[in-house]
């Protein structure tokens, strides 16, 4: 038999399990919650993450469809024309986009009206005041449609896209560092810098190009906004040509028609004609060579042979024959093999036609016009080795054409614009035609027989028999026009905080 005191002990034990059961559970309750809220609390964060990055990739989708559409490439979607017809010279050479002129790509959902330059509309443009210091309710504004696209297709989300005229103010940088930053000139861009439109410099060979400022607004269904810019300008390859014909390595084989003149002319305008380029620059050399004396004497010298063709090769304000020494005008990126072969890698990831040579004809598309230039690149999988390009009867090109094995032209074939012939660095032409080439050319060996890069420079070679009408003429003119139908690329990028 228990005692009383044992049993009043038990008594007061009892029910403690059941407090400590209440307390597990009101603990296990509590994590629980605690995690029921956590997982909610991160299932919102990868809502909302995943909401901003659709609204972050729909917005890009924008500023590459107007940068696209920028490019006389881009086919019927280009907006080249409609911008360009915006155009004012007052102020400015080369003509610009003025700063109060804003075009506006809309993509309105199905039932949605987008006026980014109407106060009230849910999509209003207030940025663009910040970046121009004018209202856009004050600006000229054109509207363009988006893309179509094909029917079932769902388009980006974006809500529009603005393209306007790059300033100082609006890139918040002072470009000729004078301690003003000016809220009214449009910016132009040369490959390397970038300038004022009152103050280009006259020396530069290739016109620059316009700054543009390419502004995207994305709006997903959620509520997710997201406004993201480029500054843009068209390619620029920054080449530069310091001589009609330049022949760039140490002693070159150069060997002239014999029969009848091959006109080399590095004047600018040439005798009893007139210059149609903006700013017309300095005569060149009809022939540059690198290399000093001897590179200069191998080619004068097959000049000089029976019968002496010196007078046909004028220019630069050189005696006759003008044929000089153009190292030191030539940049570095123009002065080693893997240099040239850089820019050519560049001008080549750009170009309308990438064509598998050898080659012996180009169809009327890929040989361009004067209104539709082309870039057209002779290549070979083996780096250019079978890369050679035959043409032949009465053909004229425009735009740049690059040729990295052999370039054999024969009969009536001219070119206006560039040539580079460069990779083999070899040019074999014949035939008694009256065609020319009006621009510049470029021959340089950057490459052995089997495709793989020199060390150096090795010899150009000119090689020409029966010149006819035949000839080479600088002409800025044309070495520009070569340029006006590239792609866009971005100078830089940057996220517009809400």
């Amino acid at each position: 038999m228990r005692s009383p005191k044992s049993i009043r002990r038990t008594d007061s034990q009892r029910g403690v399990a059941l407090l400590i059961a209440i307390f597990v559970l009101l603990i296990i309750g509590a994590v629980g919650v605690a995690l029921i809220l956590s997982s909610s609390t991160e299932t919102s964060i990868a809502a909302n993450y995943r909401t901003a990055t659709q609204a972050f990739y729909a917005a890009k989708a924008g500023l590459e469809e107007g940068r696209g559409r920028l490019w006389t490439g881009s086919g019927a979607n280009s907006i080249a024309a409609t911008i360009a017809a915006g155009f004012t010279t007052v102020g400015t050479n080369p003509p610009a986009l003025p700063v109060g002129r804003v075009y506006y790509i809309t993509n309105p959902a199905a039932g949605e009206v987008v006026l980014p330059n109407v106060p009230g509309n849910a999509y209003f443009d207030g940025q663009y005041q910040t970046e121009s210091n004018i209202p856009i309710t004050a600006a000229t504004v054109t509207p363009i449609v988006a893309s179509a696209l094909p029917a079932g297709m769902v388009g980006p989300l974006y809500k529009w896209v603005r393209i306007s005229a790059t300033t100082e103010w609006s890139t918040k940088h002072d470009v000729n560092k004078d301690g003003f930053i000016d809220k009214v000139t449009p910016l132009f861009y040369d490959g390397t810098q970038q300038f004022l439109a009152n103050q280009i410099p006259p020396t530069i060979a290739i016109v620059p190009k316009q700054v543009f400022t390419v502004t995207a607004l994305a709006v997903t269904p959620s509520g997710s906004t997201r406004m993201l810019e480029y500054t843009t300008a068209m390619t620029i390859f920054n080449f530069q040509f310091p001589a009609a014909l330049t022949l760039n390595g140490k002693n070159p084989n150069y060997q002239k028609p014999t029969s009848v003149p091959f006109v080399v002319q590095g004047n600018y305008p040439p005798p009893n004609g007139t210059a149609s380029c903006p700013v017309p620059p300095a005569s060149l050399p009809a022939v540059g060579v690198v290399g000093g004396t001897s590179s200069i004497n191998a080619v004068v010298n097959d000049i000089q042979q029976n019968p002496d063709r010196s007078a046909e090769y004028t220019g630069g304000g050189l005696t006759t024959p003008s044929v000089a020494d153009v190292t030191g005008n030539l940049p570095t990126t123009e002065s080693s093999p893997s240099q040239l072969e850089a820019l050519v890698a560049q001008i080549e990831s750009t170009a309308n036609y990438v064509i598998q040579g050898p080659v012996t004809s180009l169809t009327p598309a890929q040989l361009g016009t004067a209104a539709n230039p082309v870039t057209v690149v002779i290549d070979s999988p083996n780096n250019g080795a079978t890369a050679n390009l035959s043409l032949s009867g009465n053909v004229t090109g425009y735009g740049i054409l690059v040729v990295r094995g052999t370039y054999s032209p024969a009969g009536t074939v001219g070119w206006n614009g560039i040539v580079l012939v460069i990779g083999q660095g070899d040019i074999q032409g014949s035939g008694g035609g009256n065609n020319s080439y009006n621009g510049a050319v470029f021959v340089a060996n950057t490459r052995d027989s089997s495709g793989n890069i020199l060390n150096n420079l090795g010899t150009p070679i000119f090689n020409w028999s029966g010149g006819g009408g035949n000839g080479i003429a600088y002409n800025p003119c044309t070495i520009n026009n070569a340029t006006q139908n590239q792609s866009y690329q971005v100078l830089s990028f940057r996220e517009i905080p809400d």
